[in-house]
């Protein structure tokens, strides 16, 4: 192989390796999105400034007792909105909701404290 030749193949295995990245559970737990498919939340968001950890415990909830104050992304599908309660706190809220599924909330609590 010629010295080009072998640079735009090291270029395409770096390419797909770093694809391959996104889909691990640590990537998106450290950059904050949500793999595709159930289960698929990271453990860490970030809201208004503020880091927040999640359960991986599902819970129910009323979303009319609730206010969305954002989303999580999600790597090749719908982002998952993010609720706080109603009113909306002035300062950061000590635990936000996220919605994994139609009767499926997410807990996330506020890291370091308030």
């Amino acid at each position: 192989m010629t010295g080009k030749r072998v640079a735009v193949v090291a270029l395409v295995v770096v390419l797909l390796a770093a694809g391959g990245a996104a889909f691990l559970p640590w990537t998106a737990d450290h950059f904050g999105y949500a793999l595709p498919g159930d289960g698929g939340l990271p453990s860490r968001i970030h809201h208004a400034g503020r880091d927040y950890r999640g359960a991986a415990t599902c819970v129910g909830g009323d979303e009319q007792a609730l206010t969305q104050v954002g989303e999580v992304g999600t790597l090749f599908g719908a982002a998952h909105p993010v609720f706080t309660t109603r009113p909306v706190p002035e300062e950061p809220p000590l635990t936000l909701l996220v919605r994994d599924g139609p009767d499926c909330f997410v807990g996330y609590a506020l890291l370091g404290g308030p």
